[in-house]
């Protein structure tokens, strides 16, 4: 036999053993598919698949590639979550006291100015953090600053015997300066 006749046969092989073989995906056994990561070959399905730039790849491929972006220490987190939780903890008595006796003129001023408080407070957690990335950093800020919020909230009504229930104008404030505070550290 011929090396072009060998190598003919191999090739008509391979073709039929394609359209024959099924593959099922590595994460899901009983999805039986075609498609393969780009990066490490292995077969996935499409609810394992994600897209990318340079076609389809595993989630575990992804998740190696963005881990190369996040550089957070160890005690970042708890950093990011203990410097939220002291700032809102501070602000939210000395904001409430100002934008509780003003209504409507409060609604405005906590319009116009609480998405810049959540920015000024994102920039002093990164700045905390020495602007590392971490892949959980902005939940662990969340947290705190929404615990800070709420213990401002009734630590205020503990110091001076009065329980205060948050305005309108500082839940509007507040709200805005979480979920600016939020996007910025994402």
């Amino acid at each position: 036999m011929s090396e072009s006749t060998a190598v003919t046969q191999t090739t008509d092989e391979a073709e039929q053993g394609v359209e024959t073989g099924a593959l099922y995906c590595a994460n899901h056994p009983e999805v039986e598919t075609l498609l393969r990561c780009n990066k490490c070959g292995k077969p996935i399905c499409l609810k394992c698949a994600v897209q990318t730039p340079v076609g389809y790849r595993c989630r575990e491929c992804v998740r190696q590639q963005q881990d190369v972006y996040f550089n957070a220490a160890d005690w970042d987190n708890v950093i990011a979550f203990g410097v939220g939780f002291l700032i809102t903890l501070v602000a939210t008595p000395l904001t409430s006291a100002i934008l509780g006796r003003m209504f409507f003129f409060g609604i405005i001023i906590a319009l116009f100015i609480g998405a810049s408080a959540g920015g000024i407070l994102a920039q002093i957690i990164r700045w905390a953090v020495g602007k590392r990335r971490g892949r959980y950093l902005p939940l662990f800020a969340l947290g705190g600053v929404v615990l800070g919020f709420l213990m401002g909230s009734v630590g205020l009504g503990l110091l001076f015997g009065v329980l205060t229930i948050p305005s309108i104008p500082m839940l509007i404030f507040a709200f805005l300066a979480i979920t600016t505070a939020y996007q910025f550290l994402r």
